[in-house]
């Protein structure tokens, strides 16, 4: 998703970061590889300094990004196009998902064929049934809460609201002990919005390199641009609700602010606050995302389950509900080790 990076200063060709260990090649030849604690405090500050000013090779620069659904066909494939941009170039973009996979890609619009059909061809899909659900009558509050099906294990969201606190990387650091250092890529959402991405690059770089070594595979949820709020103003008049929101400008917001970091929006999004009613609810479906809310907020100590979607802050706002969590890969150590409990890509549910 992130690919290779391109340095801005004169450094070797090849440098990457990978763990706690700095990757590089010596005059063309072999790799040599230094461990972090090894290097001298002067080189750690401004290698933190190159990773800000790194520039990412597939990111993008989204000019007139908006909403455009639609079914775009290429050969056998089938995708949902929900978002078009041009490059600076004038080369045309889309972002694109599949409904049965629901995975989200950035593709080139040349090749693919709009389709006459109308989206309820795909009801019977993934995207084609959560979207049924969430936008009936009997709507999900906030968005769907728990993964379908049973023995599941459970979907953690990390909420990335606006803060002027660094991320809190006990999070991070709980999930590499609990499931160990040679454990596949542990899947964790990001509920990210535009504001924290401007305002806490290094921690940005820092999870994007997790995910570029296989440690996360991240699914990065829209959780608007600003993620407005009033203080003393009551949740049913909050938020997305306070008077004068353009809520498409708070979607679209976020989405360009992930493509300019060369992250790939995926198809879920979450209200600030899970405040909504169902006139916002419908206009956020609209654009084509999928709401997710959760059944197991820690800090309000909602106590999740299999298949539960559990919400914490990682932004060092709500420091209860990270304790909480820890508690939790704790108290789970033997089914981890056993298998019976595990950690479940969004996606999949």
């Amino acid at each position: 998703m992130f690919g290779s990076v391109r340095l801005t200063l004169p450094l070797p060709s090849d440098v990457a970061i990978s763990r706690l260990s700095l990757s590089c090649f010596v005059g063309g030849r072999a790799r040599t590889n230094l461990t972090m604690f090894n290097l001298t405090v002067a080189f750690q500050r401004l290698l933190v300094s190159i990773l800000v000013a790194v520039s990412v090779s597939d990111a993008w620069s989204p000019e007139n990004l908006r909403v455009d659904l639609g079914i775009v066909d290429s050969g056998n494939t089938r995708l949902i196009r929900l978002r078009s941009f041009q490059e600076p170039n004038g080369e045309a973009m889309m972002v694109a998902v599949d409904p049965v996979r629901l995975e989200t890609s950035v593709r080139v619009q040349a090749g693919w064929k709009v389709s006459k059909d109308s989206l309820s061809k795909l009801d019977s899909t993934a995207w084609g049934r959560l979207r049924r659900e969430e936008t009936s009558l009997e709507w999900k509050h906030g968005g769907v809460s728990r993964l379908s099906g049973t023995d599941r294990g459970i979907a953690l969201t990390i909420d990335l609201c606006p803060s002027h606190k660094p991320f809190d990387r006990r999070v991070i650091a709980g999930l590499r002990r609990a499931f160990g250092p040679n454990s596949s890529a542990i899947p964790v959402a990001f509920a990210v919005t535009g504001s924290w991405m401007r305002n806490h690059e290094k921690d940005l770089v820092w999870l994007r390199t997790l995910a570029d070594s296989g440690i996360i595979a991240p699914t990065w949820i829209n959780h608007t641009d600003n993620h407005r709020y009033k203080k003393g103003v009551a949740n049913a008049k909050n938020f997305l609700l306070l008077p004068g929101t353009d809520v498409v400008a708070e979607i679209l917001g976020a989405e360009t602010e992930m493509l300019e970091h060369g992250i790939v929006p995926s198809v879920y999004f979450r209200f600030p606050g899970l405040v909504e009613n169902k006139a916002l609810f419908d206009q956020v479906a609209a654009t084509g995302v999928l709401p997710v809310g959760t059944d197991a907020w820690l800090a309000k100590d909602q106590k999740p389950g299999p298949g539960s979607i559990v919400l914490i802050h990682g932004n060092g706002n709500e420091p209860k509900g990270v304790k909480d969590f820890l508690q939790l890969l704790q108290s789970k150590k033997s089914g981890i080790r056993q298998g019976t409990w595990r950690l479940e890509d969004l996606r999949r549910g």
